[in-house]
């Protein structure tokens, strides 16, 4: 069997979708029909509806809401459009998820994706 690496990535959260009902996934653009920037997880708001999850354009809340919801246990998937739009939510990703164990003795597993490289030439801010 042969697949594309963005079909195995869509695959994988498919998989983690179906076995957890604690995992969802937030991002921009995730729930619509084009399925993300990447079209990561096209097919998967239809087939886990309200767990895959279009948030607002603010990186910095998508993650935050993320480390919330990930100390009440949950297990969120967070879908940035692009790498380079991920230093907006940096401090939350290094400060707060990143030492939230070390502080408290909770963990926070959350995942971040940050795709990059899908076309030439778009600039510094499209990765």
């Amino acid at each position: 069997m042969s697949i594309t690496y963005l079909e195995a990535i869509r695959e994988a959260q498919a998989k983690l979708l179906r076995d957890d009902e604690r995992v969802f996934i937030y991002g921009q653009d995730v729930g619509g029909a084009f399925g993300g920037a990447f079209k990561a997880t096209k097919g998967l708001a239809k087939e886990f509806p309200g767990r895959v999850l279009n948030a607002p354009i603010s990186e910095d809340a998508i993650v935050g809401t993320a480390i919330g919801a990930a100390v009440q246990g949950m297990r969120p998937i967070v879908e940035m459009q692009f790498a380079d739009f991920s230093s907006i939510a940096l401090n939350q990703i290094l400060n707060q998820a990143g030492t939230h164990y070390w502080r408290t003795g909770v963990s926070v597993p959350i995942t971040v994706r940050l795709p990059s490289g899908g076309t030439k030439g778009s600039g510094p801010f499209h990765s």
